[in-house]
């Protein structure tokens, strides 16, 4: 099936989980889950949605999911969902978070939808077609990271709440934390943010990576290795801290963050 032909099949459901999301907001409560992570009822519920549209859209395929794990082998077309990338600013009824489908083929990222219901924005790509964004004010727009150049007092850098327990930076610019991964790296596809860090499984990055791609842009680890997709699947070992910039932006951000040492 065309890559096309896949978009115009998800993108109704993944607005069809965001009224779901949005029908529970402000109305549930967390939990931690025994990785600390905070979840709710209605991850749970977005994500079956997800799953069961999937399975019945595209019998066979594989599913991972944030909640459920994978629902077959890692092989062949592998779709990876976050119900609700940004739980804990769904919870604090913050606007800053979306539901998330990304399809990996080969490990690579082909597809990408995020949809944040409370912005109004829908992002997209498609591998060879480009990344644009659906907005209710503005219509379709084109995605693109913005040309480097040496960041300044109103250059913005996307990082998590605890960045300043794990690392250094040397960053003239702000620092932002909105609580959602795919918030950030949507920010750099485009053009408002010059980089973002992680920490990440697949599911947060899947439907993202692919809009971040289409954009001009590019993940690499932090220590710039080339970051397989894959290897974030749950069970993972090690979870690398992962950039996503520019291809310039990642060389010369690398050499403005650095890891904290132990104990300091």
């Amino acid at each position: 099936m065309k890559l096309q032909a896949r978009l115009d099949r998800v993108l109704p459901l993944v607005r069809q989980a965001s009224e779901l999301a949005l029908s529970y907001f402000g109305k549930v409560q967390g939990h931690k889950k025994s990785d600390h992570t905070v979840v709710s009822e209605a991850d749970e519920l977005v994500e079956r949605l997800l799953v069961q549209g999937l399975q019945r859209r595209f019998p066979g395929e594989t599913i991972v999911g944030e909640e459920g794990g994978a629902t077959g082998p890692l092989q062949g077309p592998i779709w990876s969902v976050d119900p609700i990338d940004g739980t804990s600013a769904y919870l604090a009824r913050l606007p800053h978070w979306g539901v998330s489908v990304g399809l990996l083929v080969g490990g690579r990222p082909v597809l990408g939808v995020v949809d944040l219901p409370l912005l109004g924005e829908t992002c997209l790509a498609v591998a060879g077609r480009g990344a644009w964004m659906q907005t209710d004010r503005w219509g379709r727009q084109a995605m693109r990271v913005s040309p480097w150049s040496e960041p300044d007092s109103e250059s913005m850098f996307c990082v998590p709440s605890d960045f300043h327990r794990c690392h250094e930076v040397d960053f003239p610019g702000k620092l932002r934390s909105l609580g959602s991964t795919v918030a950030h790296v949507l920010l750099v596809a485009r053009g408002d943010a010059c980089a973002a860090l992680m920490r990440v499984h697949l599911w947060d990055l899947a439907g993202c990576a692919a809009i971040l791609t289409e954009a001009g842009g590019r993940l690499e680890t932090l220590d710039g290795s080339p970051l397989d997709l894959l290897e974030l699947l749950p069970g993972a070992p090690f979870l690398p801290d992962v950039l996503a910039s520019s291809p310039t932006g990642l060389a010369e951000m690398r050499t403005r963050v650095w890891k904290r040492a132990q104990g300091s």
